[in-house]
């Protein structure tokens, strides 16, 4: 999914029909389209330029620049698409083969102790370093809310990670998902609260591989990214798998203690 793609998905709820069938149209022509000028567009698709312009805002974009430049990563992201059709395609069994080696690695891990924890935290903050982790934020959010644990999805800026710093009460939890589990300035950021504010209990989401943020944390839970077959980008697919091992062992854990409790 492209930058522009994620931001419809984010904002579908702001658009009216008439913009949701222009993005679209700007979206699957994009080639076509990022050359044009606003007015060209405009005529092309037969709105107006404050139209466009609005559909823009309603998008989080600055102004129409902005969504040319996200219309060139749409483009290209097809071009590659259509370079992969020629290139030997290792992705499925990789896919699969790290699955099975994610769900090996889950099922030694003692979680009576952060599942304690995290339904009896009063505040959950999640906490994500780049777009791409940020959907993975809001599907955590939206996991733990289907058993009733509510959370707060925290802008991707240091300045937010200061305010929970600040506010964080005894057994508040944290979770921070990050690629590389390296970003030196939340990681300083981090090292700042045992100062201010030991309360919080650290949960980080990175690649499988030595981090400091893992070092940082109280839980910490890895991911393995996988290459896509014609490109170095990388597929975090397995972090979503392992988000919902976590969420059903959770859901199995409260079954488990409710039965318990109730004999």
């Amino acid at each position: 999914m492209s930058k522009l793609e994620y931001l419809v998905y984010q904002n579908s709820g702001k658009l009216n029909d008439s913009e949701i069938r222009v993005i679209q149209f700007i979206i699957n022509n994009a080639k076509a389209c990022k050359g044009l000028s606003l007015t060209e567009l405009a005529r092309k698709l037969y709105v107006s330029r404050s139209a466009i312009f609005r559909l823009c805002k309603h998008l989080g974009l600055s102004g129409y620049n902005e969504l040319k430049f996200y219309l060139n990563e749409v483009v290209q992201e097809k071009e590659q698409n259509n370079i992969s059709k020629f290139i030997p395609d290792n992705f499925d069994a990789s896919i699969i083969k790290e699955i099975e080696n994610l769900h090996k690695n889950f099922k030694v891990l003692k979680l009576d102790e952060f599942y304690n924890e995290l339904s009896n935290a009063k505040h959950i903050y999640i906490y994500s370093t780049g777009w791409i982790q940020q959907m993975l934020s809001d599907y955590l959010s939206h996991e733990l809310l289907l058993f009733g644990i509510s959370s707060i999805v925290l802008p991707a800026a240091v300045s937010e990670l200061e305010m929970v710093g600040k506010i964080a009460e005894k057994g508040d939890m944290l979770f921070i998902i990050s690629y590389t589990g390296d970003n030196k300035e939340i990681n300083d950021e981090l090292g700042k609260f045992e100062m201010v504010n030991n309360k919080l209990r650290y949960v980080s989401f990175t690649d499988l591989k030595q981090n400091k943020l893992a070092s940082l944390s109280d839980y910490n839970f890895y991911y393995p990214t996988v290459k896509f077959s014609s490109s170095n980008d990388v597929s975090f697919i397995l972090a979503y798998t392992l988000v919902d091992f976590i969420i059903n062992k959770f859901d199995i854990w409260q079954k488990e203690k409710s039965d318990k409790n109730g004999k």
